[in-house]
């Protein structure tokens, strides 16, 4: 894959200013204009790859589709263009954080009010998509962007299909991931209309409520078996404080055939709109008896390790040992970027490692309730586990004595 493009200019306009994320297809950039001093963000297909007639089909055909997508809840599209086969889209810079960030770091389950609104806000977008004839194929957290107002944005049309859509090969057969996949989708992508996408939503808004997404297993393979076989997990037995309605919208949300889910994102959003009702109707309630309206969201925030015997749990201490020379890291705080420092783009990681192997921002490390996690982001030189490559924005629990490896430095997880 190309090297590090910062610093370069494109159309004579768009400098490129730090990688911001890096995926198997393309890059994203930050980027500025030099004509009117805006930040832009900029996806840049991989060099190599622009003489992949399908791949570089796909990426015309995102940036096509952008073109004819204008709402409030879609990433907009700038400019489009190529450079020496350098095929690259300017779109708005969103200043905030993925969804995916936010179900991290929410303490437990999501505030249910707070999934509903970034729920509804999710479809909107897909009904301005469905107007359209666009279909997205690959909804998930980590493709949802929330900006610093709270308000949500649809990302990364790559999968997208459109009704003028050509079907290039047989690798549009299951596209997409496999949490959040349709029945249907993973059979195939070409027969994924609204209805695929308005399941992905549903298989979100589980996750962001119940802090697991309705199907788990050791593979994609396992998961889209339980896509395909297993009923709908019932919601309010993972959250009981849920209003049975919820429990309703999840059966008929992620029915296995399409023709028995909601038909369209107006329909759907009318349902959410029904379950916030709902909802404040109850806390209104808790209100009327004395209670405070987030008392309930509060008790569920209490880990069963806080419940036992109401002694107060003493959180072990935990730190990294960098392998090479001994230095120890501690870790402090609930949300540690592990990188390399870069003072002229003001980039200044919470655990810094000095090695140019080493991203800007390479991995994300968590300590929620004394258990620590690691999680890579798209870094080009992947995150390792004990020798495994980690698959980029997936969590992984970390136990005493793990080695993990960024770039070529390897530290080894420690707990006191």
């Amino acid at each position: 894959m190309q090297g590090d493009l910062a610093g370069r200019v494109l159309k004579g306009r768009y400098k490129l200013i730090d990688e911001r994320g890096r995926g198997n297809f393309a890059v994203v950039y930050v980027a500025r204009d030099l004509e009117n001093n805006k930040i832009y963000a900029i996806k840049v297909m991989h060099l190599e790859l622009s003489d992949d007639d399908e791949l570089l089909a796909r990426f015309q055909r995102e940036a096509n589709i952008l073109l004819h997508l204008n709402d409030t809840h879609i990433v907009r599209m700038v400019d489009y263009g190529n450079e020496d086969r350098m095929y690259y889209i300017v779109m708005d810079y969103i200043d905030g954080q993925t969804l995916r960030y936010h179900m991290h770091n929410s303490n437990g389950p999501m505030d249910v009010l707070r999934a509903l609104n970034y729920t509804h806000q999710i479809v909107e977008g897909l009904e301005a998509a469905y107007r359209q004839g666009v279909v997205h194929r690959d909804i998930k957290p980590q493709n949802i962007l929330v900006n610093s107002w709270d308000v949500v944005k649809i990302t990364d049309f790559g999968l997208a299909r459109s009704r003028e859509t050509v079907t290039l090969t047989q690798s549009n057969v299951f596209m997409g991931t496999p949490y959040y996949i349709s029945p249907e989708q993973a059979d195939s992508g070409r027969s994924a209309d609204t209805r695929s996408d308005l399941y992905s939503v549903a298989a979100v808004l589980f996750e962001m409520l119940a802090g697991r997404p309705p199907y788990q297993g050791e593979t994609a393979v396992d998961i889209v078996i339980k896509h395909h076989n297993d009923k709908v997990p019932s919601i309010c037995r993972l959250r009981p404080s849920l209003p049975i309605e919820m429990d309703q919208f999840m059966q008929k949300a992620l029915a296995k055939r399409p023709d028995e889910r909601y038909p369209t994102p107006q329909e759907f959003m009318a349902a959410l709109e029904h379950l916030q009702e709902i909802v404040q109707g109850g806390q209104q309630e808790r209100h009327a008896g004395g209670q405070e309206a987030n008392g309930a969201a509060m008790q569920e925030s209490v880990t069963p390790i806080n419940m036992g015997k109401g002694l107060p749990v003493t959180q072990k201490e935990a730190r990294l040992v960098v392998i090479s020379n001994g230095e120890i890291i501690p870790l402090r705080g609930e949300l540690m970027i592990v990188g390399r420092k870069d003072p002229t783009l003001g980039i200044y990681p919470e655990i810094s490692l000095a090695d140019k192997t080493v991203g800007r921002r390479h991995a994300h490390l968590r300590n929620q309730h004394g258990t620590y996690t690691i999680e890579d982001l798209n870094a080009l030189n992947k995150t390792r586990l004990n020798g495994v490559t980690l698959t980029p924005n997936e969590e992984h629990t970390l136990k005493n004595g793990d080695v993990l490896r960024f770039g070529s430095v390897e530290v080894r997880f420690e707990l006191l």
